[in-house]
């Protein structure tokens, strides 16, 4: 894969048991759109063929199936996956010649081919679509038949602070968050991560001393996307998730420690991202979050927002003077204060 990042939305079948479900009742699937044409111009249709009124959607050539041992030594198993293009017609914004004549298909159509993977893991077959055009995605999804989609099943939602809580981990354990998993670098997304077109809006150069992420979450935000570098003996990889787990992998900054038999290293970052490293974050969390919720948030939160003032009096030159001005405020502010 040429591209410096891959976009990958993530969806659970429903239906679909087994890639043998997949090969039989998806990937033998077409789809077609007609040709969208106003009011005034409704006898075109009568002179023209079906080929030249429709745009399809069809798959691509499969690969064949394939596993990827899971990493964890208590655990049996393997992940099953397969992935092929979805092949995409869609229309040109000009239609008509100059002189009002509707143009060939051929001089009026435009070809995307989006790379779709399929993967089955605890008796659950998921679905991810590698594009960062949300319009591209919809379509992707009319071909796989949208009667097969389900919404994404718990395993796959992040819980409200597992961000804030790598975040932490990052600030107070050197990013250790086992002894065979580091998180060697974090930053903090803000806001939206997505628009009408894209799934990701951009990325972020954020990293985790920057002022800005540390003031959102001691102010008691949560965070609902991150930039972060994972390490392990296997891998060595760069992506943003969301708290759906929809993600962007930096493809160019990321690596395979060990050899893999995985046909193109794009496929195994997507597979072992899926299956292995994003199930660990959350079991890894799942096992610390009482202790975190109960007693190192808040800490934590109270520690980075004193670095937050500090760094705003230095940054602004203020006197301790100026600083005191807060506690003149109206009543409520200094009773709220003094209360907390």
């Amino acid at each position: 894969m040429g591209r410096s990042k891959l976009t990958c939305e993530l969806f659970k079948l429903k239906g679909i048991k087994s890639l043998d479900d997949v090969k039989k009742y998806i990937l033998k699937r077409s789809h077609s759109e007609p040709l969208k044409i106003s009011s005034r111009d409704n006898k075109i249709p009568e002179s023209l063929p079906q080929e030249e009124l429709n745009f399809y959607f069809t798959w691509g050539e499969v690969s064949e199936p394939n596993e990827m041992k899971l990493f964890e030594k208590n655990e049996e198993g393997s992940v099953e996956y397969l992935f092929v293009p979805a092949d995409i017609e869609y229309t040109k914004r000009k239609k008509k010649d100059s002189a009002g004549n509707l143009l060939p298909k051929v001089d009026r159509v435009n070809y995307a081919q989006i790379m779709t993977y399929f993967f089955c893991i605890n008796n659950s077959v998921h679905l991810i679509i590698s594009s960062p055009n949300e319009i591209h995605v919809n379509r992707v999804k009319k071909l796989v038949g949208l009667q097969y989609i389900s919404k994404l099943d718990e395993n796959y939602v992040m819980p409200p602070d597992l961000f804030n809580w790598l975040f932490y981990k990052y600030i107070q354990n050197n990013g250790e968050l086992d002894s065979k998993l580091m998180l060697m670098n974090i930053g903090g997304f803000i806001g939206n991560t997505g628009d009408e077109h894209n799934i990701f809006k951009g990325t972020s150069d954020q990293t985790s001393e920057l002022i800005i992420t540390k003031a959102f979450i001691s102010n008691g935000e949560t965070l609902r996307t991150i930039t972060a570098r994972l390490k392990n003996e296997d891998i060595d990889i760069v992506f943003t998730i969301d708290d759906l787990s929809n993600t962007q992998i930096f493809f160019n900054q990321s690596e395979k420690i060990k050899l893999f038999e995985a046909e193109d290293d794009g496929v195994f970052f997507i597979i072992y991202l899926y299956s292995q490293l994003i199930p660990k974050l959350k079991s890894l969390y799942n096992n610390s979050s009482a202790q975190f919720l109960k007693k190192e948030k808040s800490e934590f939160s109270e520690e980075i927002g004193l670095e937050v003032i500090e760094s705003i009096i230095i940054q602004n030159s203020l006197s301790l003077k100026e600083v005191t001005k807060l506690f003149d405020r109206p009543i409520e502010l200094h009773e709220k204060i003094y209360n907390e």
